[in-house]
């Protein structure tokens, strides 16, 4: 003990060299046998040790001894909760991954970046829980995005696309100018102007390519910018009377086409289902003049289509179900003559006489008997029949010659006489023949003019009969023009 305390008091020693005294409870001091409060000596003690006993040892030790079982205690109550803390958070780390993918969706399952599962039906599905793996959803639906403004003029004020789809022409601007910028066309083939507006409908048919080329937010651009594209290139092989007068359907099958090429190129994974042209029109400030030859065109057609049905019902009435194959006929007859072959058209005209005739002729694998009836059949019954009345009233002419010609032989004078008679009685009946008696034995000279009332009658006659026989004439013309063709060997110009 006393040699802990020499050691004591050298430190003591040495650290009054350095500085203040260091006074340790509990130690004696060589110099005096004095209390500890007087041990202090010189200026005050910056640092005091407090050295006790081995019972104040054992003291400290046993609070230490609970203070440390206190402190294991409560870290390991802590490290209980934390074990159980991270068992929870492992579970909902777990529990993270199951994802539910909702009706009209498909979901990609995506571990460590690369794609899993494709094709996913809807429902709760279990999944590589963030940032190991991940489940997309992709919606499968179909989608519908207006081009209401993408070729058509500025219109004023903020209005929506389906406001504009049902907007009126007028409240275009029309101004009689386009803005580049602000105002929207399509140029045609024919280097024109119109315009135009659409509605696209699609689907992400291949949700696998969708999620790898497409993000989200650019689909819909991505889906006007093909359509935009397609829209030029086929009005650009398209003229403006095209454009207006053939189906908007056809028109809109190959914007479709065209689109859905520049979609698949991209690989974007999306399938347009349809574009429908919602309407068309030339440029604004011409719309009048474009109104009147459209509709000058449909009053064309109207003439056309009334023209030839006018030219079916006069082949009908002319020539009956035989009208079609006449024609053709004749079209190779006038060919055959144009050729030189003779024989051949003779051979020819005889089918087309026997046709007319309602004979039975095989032509292009049809048979024409009994085809013709019309006029045609009219005019050759009245053909046969004035034929055969000429042949009787020569045979006629023919038997009364003779007859006279026997009476001139037994009787020439009276045979004279009796036609000097019938002849001077036919010639008083003339309507132009006036009779006029004298008393027998006298003789007069008379100057006479004829009567106008008979002149002008006379003359309506003549006229009448004038009008008669040139209506006649132009109807006979009229009838031969149509069936004068164009075909057959044409001239050509040398190159």
């Amino acid at each position: 003990m006393s040699d802990h305390q020499d050691h004591d008091h050298q430190d003591h020693e040495h650290h009054d060299d350095r500085g203040p005294d260091v006074v340790l409870p509990g130690t004696e001091s060589e110099t005096s046998d004095a209390p500890e409060e007087a041990l202090i000596t010189g200026r005050a003690a910056s640092v005091r040790f407090n050295r006790g006993t081995d019972a104040g040892l054992t003291s400290n030790r046993a609070r230490m001894d609970a203070a440390n079982q206190s402190l294991a205690d409560a870290l390991r109550i802590t490290y209980v909760f934390l074990q159980f803390g991270m068992v929870v958070l492992i579970v909902l780390f777990l529990l993270s991954g199951f994802q539910r993918i909702n009706e009209g969706e498909r979901g990609i399952s995506v571990f460590l970046g690369k794609p899993a599962r494709t094709n996913i039906e809807p429902g709760l599905r279990p999944t590589w829980p963030y940032p190991i793996g991940e489940l997309i959803r992709v919606g499968e639906g179909a989608i519908e995005v207006p081009l209401a403004r993408q070729f058509m003029p500025a219109r004023p004020g903020a209005v929506s696309d389906e406001q504009l789809l049902n907007a009126n022409f007028n409240e275009f601007n029309s101004g009689g100018r386009l803005k580049p910028g602000s105002d929207s066309m399509i140029l045609t083939a024919d280097q024109n102007i119109a315009h135009a507006q659409f509605r696209v409908n699609y689907h992400r048919s291949n949700h696998l390519r969708y999620i790898e080329n497409v993000l989200p937010e650019q689909e819909q651009a991505i889906i006007i910018l093909a359509v935009q594209r397609a829209v030029v290139h086929t009005m650009a092989e398209t003229t403006i009377d095209d454009l207006l007068k053939s189906s908007a359907e056809v028109i809109a099958a190959e914007i479709k086409d065209i689109a859905q090429g520049t979609l698949d190129d991209l690989e974007t994974g999306i399938t347009i289902d349809r574009v429908v042209l919602v309407r068309k029109s030339a440029p604004m400030f011409l719309l009048d003049r474009f109104a009147s030859v459209q509709s000058a065109a449909q009053n064309a057609g109207k003439e056309r289509e009334d023209a030839l049905l006018k030219r079916d019902q006069e082949l009908n009435q002319v020539a009956g179900r035989a009208s079609g194959i006449l024609i053709e006929m004749i079209n190779e007859y006038e060919r055959l003559v144009e050729l030189g072959e003779a024989e051949e058209a003779e051979a020819l005209l005889a089918k087309i006489d026997t046709v007319m005739a309602g004979g039975d002729v095989n032509w292009n694998g049809q048979s024409t008997l009994a085809m013709v009836s019309g006029e045609v059949s009219e005019i050759l019954n009245g053909a046969q029949a004035q034929a055969s009345s000429r042949v009787s009233r020569a045979i006629a002419d023919l038997e009364q010659f003779k007859a006279k010609q026997a009476q001139f032989d037994a009787n020439p004078m009276l045979m004279v006489a009796r036609d000097w008679s019938s002849a001077m009685a036919e010639f008083l009946n003339k309507d132009f023949v006036t009779t006029m008696y004298l008393p027998e034995g006298r003789s007069a000279e008379l100057l006479i003019n004829p009567d106008p009332d008979i002149e002008r009658e006379r003359d309506r006659l003549r006229k009448r009969r004038e009008a008669a026989e040139n209506m006649q004439q132009r109807r006979i013309e009229a009838q031969q023009d149509f069936y004068r063709t164009q075909r057959g060997l044409q001239p050509q110009d040398a190159p």
